[in-house]
């Protein structure tokens, strides 16, 4: 008997890489991995991953796209990282319905007002489409530290506009990535519901902290206005549709909105059998 067919399109990125990675691992016995990307000859490291098949996928693309995506049992569409993402998103789910695929999750941030619009837009319209579907909500990405690896290399000190006592929820794309496998693993299980995947709620009191500890060395936190943190990311080339996004979502930490710390509900839990 053939094995269900699991698709991952924006597989090259972080969290999709991250799928495919924890489907090999775990459920390759069960199911037949297959990777979308854009470009098949740049994606050695899905290609070195046991069990995975690499094919060319373009997002809301409709002529290709359908006849890749028939017979394809569960697919996974991690959000892109642009400004017009809910109608790239949409258009994939859409011509995914078209080509017959059983079961749509997707993987993206938090839904709700503003910042979370494009999400939420994207929620609605799949959970309208007929389809035995999942969303999957994902908070900011504790891997996402890494770009603060110069001030604390250069000046011992984190810089950011956020009030340092203000808690926020994080994920680890590696947990992102389990939770997502897991449900096109067992894609009946987890259909019509919608997850918020939490590793840890923290402040940038507990960031500075833990660099600390880990460094053997003081990291300070520096508060710093706003305007001063929209130009140096103007500075550093931040694309300009990114920016206010990222002074919203900071604005929305300050005044602890459940958008950016949501309640954990233990939902990474009950879909994996792990603890974060």
């Amino acid at each position: 008997m053939a094995k269900p067919v699991v698709f991952v399109i924006g597989a090259s990125g972080n969290i999709g890489s991250a799928t495919v990675q924890a489907l090999s691992a775990k459920y390759s016995d069960k199911v037949e991995i297959r990777a979308g990307v854009r470009n098949p000859d740049k994606a050695d490291k899905l290609k070195a991953i046991a069990g995975v098949t690499v094919v060319k996928a373009e997002m809301g693309e409709e002529v290709e796209l359908p006849k890749t995506l028939k017979g394809v049992d569960a697919l996974l569409i991690v959000t892109p990282g642009i400004e017009h993402q809910a109608p790239i998103s949409i258009k994939t789910a859409e011509v995914a319905k078209a080509a017959g695929v059983k079961f749509i999750a997707v993987a993206g941030g938090a839904t709700g007002p503003s910042v979370g619009a494009p999400m939420a837009e994207i929620a609605e319209t799949v959970s309208n489409l007929g389809v035995p579907y999942t969303i999957l909500q994902l908070p900011m990405f504790v891997d996402n530290y890494w770009g603060l690896k110069g001030g604390i290399v250069g000046q011992s000190s984190i810089f950011s506009p956020v009030d340092p006592t203000k808690p926020f929820a994080t994920v680890v794309v590696e947990d992102a990535g389990k939770a997502a496998a897991a449900i096109l693993a067992d894609p009946q299980k987890h259909a019509g519901k919608s997850y918020i995947i939490i590793s840890e709620s923290h402040t940038y009191n507990d960031v500075a902290a833990a660099f600390s500890e880990v460094l053997g060395k003081e990291v300070k936190y520096v508060r710093v206005s706003y305007e001063a943190t929209k130009k140096a990311m103007t500075d550093m080339g931040a694309q300009e549709w990114v920016i206010p996004l990222l002074m919203e979502a900071y604005q929305l930490i300050d005044s602890g909105s459940p958008i950016m710390n949501p309640a954990n509900t233990g939902d990474f839990i009950a879909i994996t059998g792990e603890q974060p």
